[in-house]
């Protein structure tokens, strides 16, 4: 094999499958990539069995062949290399790998092609398009809010729903809840009720592109799906379990309703937290009336805050406790100038956006004495 690539496309594809070939392949495998020719094409992969990625790379075949070289060496290696082209030169009797850029020129032992596990293409069943600005929208209005410890899985992940020519996202670490819907142009022909690992779609954010519009090809079954975009091919495990109904877990009814400048209320958040009284739970108290809210947090050792906000309350005023985390969380996925809190006596608050339509978060109270 005799490859010739731009460094910039070649540090590109390393990019792409750096999250996938940090863990063992398998127990002979350390974190490999895979790179072969097929159909004048240069191809390479990451797997780590949970999520796999494979995508085409612009280079130039002199010869063609598959090697797998172990990535910790190797990135670093070509990350490091002082050309703007490097080759890639392996003899096909041979498990040594020569990179050469300039001046520089390094040996990497390959290992056993026969030992990586390939990246699997899956039976396209069931299939859907949707714009990639749509996707990383649903993915980062909801993501921070599942679980980030794996003692249950199910709200490891995120639930992604068709309904009623709407497409659904939803996560939950049963504090808290983040579901964000859009209009479908057209109605999936087969139902959608899938569960995806939030590791997942992190990738999928951090790779889909910001600077142009992009299609994204989604295809599914009981147990895996696929995202296709660009030149790159994802497939992920899914979660198996049942997701609860989240539509049962946002009130309908309200005690009262409140109006908050964002700005103000993020900064506020944010410095009473500093010396919340449990720093597990970061409790924030909120003592509300008609025309403000006093936000308090004390600590023993420490002292106390308060501060006093603006509000438009309609309603009951009464007083309510809430981890600050949860709520300086969407607060910082929050755009425009106004955020609604819907409140509830001793219940979940729900909060919704002017600039985020179809957009619900909840939070669960925290009960204090």
């Amino acid at each position: 094999m005799k490859l010739t690539f731009n460094k910039e496309n070649l540090q590109y594809a390393i990019n792409v499958l750096q999250k996938v070939v940090q863990n063992k392949v398998n127990s002979n495998t350390p974190g490999a990539f895979y790179i072969t020719t097929k159909n004048n094409q240069i191809k390479m992969q990451g797997n780590n069995f949970e999520l796999g990625i494979k995508l085409t790379v612009d280079a130039t075949i002199e010869e063609e062949g598959t090697l797998v070289v172990a990535s910790k060496y190797f990135q670093e290696l070509i990350r490091k290399m002082p050309g703007e082209t490097i080759t890639l030169t392996k003899p096909e009797d041979s498990n040594k790998l020569t990179i050469q850029s300039g001046a520089s020129v390094f040996n990497l032992l390959t290992l056993r092609i026969e030992d990586f596990v390939q990246v699997e293409q899956i039976h396209e069943e069931n299939a859907i398009t949707i714009d990639g600005d749509q996707l990383k929208e649903l993915i980062n209005l909801t993501n921070y809010a599942a679980a980030t410890e794996d003692d249950r899985p199910i709200f490891s992940g995120a639930l992604l729903e068709s309904k009623n020519n709407m497409l659904t996202m939803v996560a939950t670490d049963t504090h808290r809840m983040a579901v964000k819907s859009f209009p479908l142009e057209e109605a999936i022909q087969t139902p959608m009720r899938i569960v995806i690992p939030t590791k997942t779609l992190s990738e999928v954010y951090r790779l889909l592109p910001s600077d142009n519009p992009t299609a994204v090809k989604m295809v599914w079954n009981r147990s895996q799906v696929v995202f296709e975009f660009g030149s790159i091919y994802m497939i992920s495990r899914l979660i198996d379990g049942s997701y609860p109904d989240y539509e049962k877990v946002i009130p309908s009814q309200f005690d009262s309703s409140a109006i908050l400048n964002i700005h103000d209320f993020k900064g506020a958040v944010d410095r009473v937290s500093l010396l919340a009284k449990d720093i597990s739970y970061n409790v924030i108290r909120y003592d509300w009336n008609e025309t403000e809210v006093t936000l308090s947090s004390q600590n023993a050792e420490i002292g106390m805050a308060k501060e006093v906000l603006m509000c438009e309350l309609k309603g009951t005023p009464f007083t309510i406790s809430f981890n600050g985390r949860y709520i300086s969380d969407i607060l910082r996925h929050s755009t425009g100038d106004r955020i609604h809190l819907y409140l509830k006596q001793n219940g979940p608050v729900v909060i919704r956006q002017d600039d985020s339509s179809n957009y619900t978060y909840v939070v669960t109270p925290v009960r204090t004495n």
